[in-house]
């Protein structure tokens, strides 16, 4: 019975220290490139529209450990999910899939127009 309770107060403590750790998402992020990409509905290129790169300078995101963000924008709330991202900013709904490699992230998103997709993709380092 002992050795039980000793087995259940270190679980415990294991999993305070786990979850007290700080998620690599939880920093303030400088937006430094936007990728919009179009596509047909089977993901290969569209021709119709010419696909664009963009430098961003001066735009950071940060992301709390509370759930909440801070944006020019302004500021909202967010979850995750696997490697999805969900933005909510003054009622307004927004998802991306993201990647966290070598302390830079890249958030991606779909628009699905009539003829056509669009990408959006966002580099953050």
């Amino acid at each position: 019975m002992r050795s039980f309770s000793y087995l259940i107060v270190l679980s415990s403590i294991i999993f305070l220290s786990f979850s007290n750790l700080e998620h690599p998402l939880h920093k303030k992020w400088q937006l430094v490139a936007e990728q919009i990409a179009y596509l047909n509905m089977d993901l290969t290129p569209y021709d119709g529209a010419r696909d664009r790169l963009d430098s961003v300078k001066n735009v950071t995101v940060q992301f709390l450990p509370d759930g909440a963000f801070k944006s020019p924008e302004g500021d909202g709330s967010y979850t995750v999910a696997k490697d999805s991202i969900h933005l909510n900013i003054n009622g307004k709904n927004a998802a991306f899939k993201y990647e966290l490699n070598n302390s830079k992230l890249i958030m991606e998103s779909y628009i699905k127009k009539t003829d056509y997709i669009v990408r959006s993709r966002l580099y953050l380092e």
